[in-house]
């Protein structure tokens, strides 16, 4: 990312550029060149900066997520360091990639620690994952459904059992 590229991207954060503009004038094609989009999110992993990170994040959301995208996602769901989580489930719900379900059920695994910054309750954060889990549609998927549906966490528990039900309905 060029120190011009970055400025762009403050721009856009700031809601001083349009999505256009910052495309028509970033360095790389971001619509095109889905690889340069993940070494940008490798990077921002590794260094564990912040600002790096938010960039690079936006950087994914102006490049039209694709399956291409599906390895980085499925890392960035289970990294803690960056405040995306909700649309990262998002991405993945969209994508349906079975890849996805271990670390959707790492993250279940964790009670939501490191999604306190949400200041949601258990049950609205354990809601993006059973979403997820549904749109993938394998019986794995569904395993984890009722697997968390036994959580000792109210919250998590109540919310799979919903999902559950609402597979019952929708498949009679």
């Amino acid at each position: 990312m060029t120190p011009n590229d970055k400025v762009l991207i403050e721009a856009y954060s700031q809601q001083k550029m349009s999505r256009e503009k910052l495309l028509a004038n970033y360095s790389i094609d971001l619509l095109t060149d889905k690889q340069y989009v993940i070494t940008e999110l490798e990077g921002a992993m590794k260094s564990k900066d912040s600002t790096y990170m938010e960039h690079a994040i936006t950087l994914l959301y102006l490049s039209d997520v694709t399956t291409e995208f599906v390895d980085i996602l499925n890392r960035l769901l289970v990294y803690p360091y960056h405040f995306h989580h909700q649309a990262i489930t998002k991405f993945i719900q969209e994508l349906k990639s079975p890849k996805s379900i271990a670390y959707i059920e790492k993250v279940l695994a964790t009670n939501f620690d490191f999604l306190k910054y949400t200041a949601s309750e258990n049950g609205a954060i354990a809601k993006w994952f059973s979403w997820a889990l549904y749109s993938i549609g394998t019986k794995e998927s569904f395993d984890i459904i009722e697997k968390y549906s036994n959580s000792s966490d109210e919250g998590i528990s109540n919310e799979m059992l919903y999902r559950l039900q609402k597979m019952s309905v929708d498949n009679s």
